[in-house]
């Protein structure tokens, strides 16, 4: 018998050995070979009508393959593998007493491992199959390693996605303390921003992000004295100006990161007050020249803050304020975006009565 310097010399030996030949002494001969060599798992085929079933039923991790069969030949039973892309295809060795080199070539094209000729050496069998055993079983435990590997990767991004969402809806939090009256503002702005991203076509792996980083939109609001930011009445101009720098500040606060939610917030801290016709603040930028997250948002807060009382202005009705957005179309605001937003039009009163501060 063979000696293995592997670490588990028999566990090579579990896999089914498959031997195909339609003469019965020859599969005897090698069936006995490998008992004696302590195989245990082994089928042998002698009608290769059936091989090709039994192939895919059984999946040998060693076949043996003879190619002169009549009316079913080695090759035949190749080609149906070839064509049935089975993997199997890699776990063949060919027993043959052809020593026509182009018939090698055929068959290595094909995808089979090893040729053994006729007469065969028994060491030499041995060795071949347990090369290709080995191999195969260090393959099969790479796949389940990678699989492993693969679902825990899964759980690690599902952990990083929850503890992203957790973070947004921290800052979410610390916004809401600066200023109250901003919680369930946000609340409404990113239940509106989500539904017109999907009513514009950007599915709902990318509405979703838009929702959460749309949230952050008036987080610069942080850094704008409480004096200037509850205001009883209008501001002067002085102090406006001071108000405008919210967005610059927030894009600051969420610059330098990584996380795409967050870089997407960052866009539209910077740019929910830009206008379609490049009057808006703080870089006057024009038409699509505006990120799109930054014009959605920028009609979905325009639209909170008309039908919305404040210090300085009662509540607009829903009407007026549609009918204000329609106005403001291709001036303030992207007309496709206004479109989109007059589609989900009822969607939108929802979140509005849903909402409501």
């Amino acid at each position: 018998m063979l000696n293995s310097d592997t670490l588990y010399p028999e566990l090579y030996k579990q896999g089914k050995i498959m031997i195909i030949d339609d003469v019965r002494a020859n599969t005897l001969l090698l069936q006995k070979l490998f008992i004696l060599e302590g195989y245990s798992n082994i089928s042998v085929i002698n009608e290769p009508q059936r091989a090709v079933q039994a192939i895919e039923e059984e999946a040998p991790s060693v076949l043996l393959l003879d190619l002169n069969m009549p009316e079913v030949s080695g090759f035949d039973i190749l080609m149906q593998l070839n064509e049935r892309k089975s993997p199997l295809l890699s776990s063949v060795i060919i027993i043959t007493a052809y020593q026509d080199s182009a018939l090698r070539h055929r068959a290595l094209r094909l995808g089979v491992s090893d040729f053994i000729t006729k007469p065969f050496d028994p060491v030499e069998i041995l060795l071949k199959v347990q090369h290709l055993a080995e191999a195969n079983d260090q393959r099969r435990l790479q796949e389940e390693q990678n699989m492993r590997v693969e679902l825990l990767l899964q759980e690690h991004i599902f952990e990083l996605e929850e503890l992203r969402q957790e973070y947004v809806q921290r800052m979410f939090q610390t916004m809401s303390q600066k200023d109250n009256e901003t919680g369930k503002h946000l609340l409404r702005i990113s239940n509106y921003v989500y539904v017109l991203a999907k009513r514009m076509g950007l599915g709902e792996e990318t509405s979703l992000k838009l929702k959460l980083a749309s949230a952050l939109h008036d987080i610069g609001k942080i850094s704008i004295p409480d004096r200037i930011l509850h205001k009883e009445g209008k501001l002067t101009p002085e102090e406006f100006e001071i108000m405008k720098e919210h967005t610059t500040k927030g894009a600051e606060l969420l610059s330098g990161s990584r996380n795409e939610i967050l870089v997407i917030a960052e866009s539209i801290a910077l740019t929910h007050h830009e206008k379609w016709d490049g009057r808006g603040y703080p870089q006057a930028l024009k038409g699509e020249g505006i990120p799109l997250e930054g014009r959605i948002t920028a009609v979905c807060d325009v639209f909170d803050a008309l039908t919305s009382k404040r210090p300085y202005k009662p509540a607009w009705t829903v009407e007026d304020s549609m009918a204000e957005l329609q106005r403001q179309s291709g001036i303030h605001f992207d007309p496709e975006v206004v479109r989109a937003f007059v589609d989900v039009y009822d969607e939108m009163i929802w979140i509005r009565e849903r909402w409501q501060d």
